[in-house]
């Protein structure tokens, strides 16, 4: 998968941040794109009651990282690294979540685009995630369907959940899934839904998740053609 950390070298260790990390930069920019990106991501901010420790909290654990820094009147001013991560997700006109279950356990990520920039969220730890910038959203539909078929060829009885926003009609979501029988046949679940708003189901092989992904990113597309 083509990607790389956001503002880091090959030598340096992942950029993780937590759910209130990444909470505290779409508060210093508020947005309606960036109202969505909490919603899509799952995002939730401190309860009232804690919400000054947490924010000393974060705000120092940040500084201690050099990821920001206090101005001369008091402002929060965000480093490089945190400019273009706030920029996307405040700035968001995409939105791609992608959920990987086997059994119990289930990992998420997302892809936010905003423009020509692109990053995926990936699930650390519960309120944690790796981002990393895509280097062009061309390139989403390929890395996602590789991500898909490299996680559903390890084992049978595995899912993928898909489900793409648009910022133009963020209340609609588009849903794809693609799910290993204990046979080890291939069924992908999409578009449209019957009347208690099930998915249809239909047989795909591995070489068409790739179509399907990239007309689910490309064009909000839930299908799966022979």
């Amino acid at each position: 998968m083509s990607q790389s950390t956001v503002g880091a070298s090959a030598e340096d260790d992942p950029t993780i941040y937590t759910a209130y990390e990444l909470d505290f930069m779409l508060g210093l920019r508020p947005s309606e794109a960036g109202t969505i990106t909490r919603e899509q991501v799952g995002l939730r901010s401190a309860p009232e009651e804690a919400r000054e420790f947490v924010t000393a909290a974060v705000t120092s654990g940040l500084r201690a990282r050099g990821k920001v820094e206090r101005s001369a009147d008091g402002q929060w001013l965000l480093g490089e690294e945190c400019q273009v991560i706030a920029t996307a997700l405040t700035g968001a006109d995409r939105w791609l979540g992608l959920a990987l279950t086997e059994g119990e356990a289930m990992r998420m990520a997302f892809v936010v685009k905003a423009g020509q920039a692109v990053l995926m969220l990936t699930q650390d730890e519960l309120d944690s995630f790796v981002v990393s910038a895509l280097p062009d959203p061309a390139q989403v539909p390929a890395s996602i369907a590789d991500v898909v078929t490299a996680f559903l060829e390890e084992g049978h009885e595995r899912t993928v959940s898909l489900r793409r926003t648009d910022v133009t009609s963020p209340e609609e979501q588009t849903p794809l899934m693609f799910h290993v029988e204990a046979d080890g046949s291939w069924q992908a679940g999409h578009l449209p839904l019957d009347a208690e708003g099930v998915l249809a189901v239909s047989p795909i092989t591995p070489d068409r998740v790739g179509p399907a992904v990239a007309a689910l990113w490309e064009a909000g597309t839930s299908s799966v053609t022979a």
